[in-house]
């Protein structure tokens, strides 16, 4: 059932730096993964931007709930999906996985589609929804 619903996932080794004193992965570190995942997934998607006179986007917020701790060394999932398309913003889904599938942390994002010379939002462009859309089957679109 993840599978269908995340049809996006990447891996990444926690390091030695990911840690805090207790010996598991600090929890700022989490907010890292996801937006590796996030970067990654815009690249598959062909999403991507070179530069700032591209369209961009910010991170307006993110939720992150802990389930189980990761430790180092450990190979982790983070799953990944864009589950809402608005006029000018659109969420992310993640899933963050131990080496044995056990759930370490759920998370969602909003990201606003930005003009960084201008300073200000503006709608997803033609060519993101359309990509977004074409990755994400039967995402359904708000109205």
């Amino acid at each position: 059932m993840t599978e269908d619903l995340f049809r996006f996932s990447t891996t990444m080794e926690v390091r030695w730096r990911d840690l805090d004193a207790l010996g598991h992965v600090n929890n700022a570190v989490y907010l890292t993964y996801l937006e590796q995942a996030r970067v990654h997934y815009m690249r598959e998607a062909g999403l991507g931007f070179q530069s700032l006179e591209d369209v961009g986007m910010i991170l307006a917020e993110v939720t992150c709930t802990y389930h189980s701790p990761l430790s180092l060394g450990e190979r982790v999932t983070i799953r990944v999906r864009v589950s809402e398309l608005r006029n000018s913003s659109f969420f992310f889904e993640y899933r963050i996985e131990g080496e044995d599938g056990r759930l370490a942390a759920t998370a969602r994002s909003a990201q606003v589609c930005y003009d960084y010379r201008a300073g200000r939002s503006l709608p997803i462009p033609d060519h993101w929804r359309t990509a977004i859309i074409s990755f994400e089957p039967g995402l359904a679109e708000e109205t």
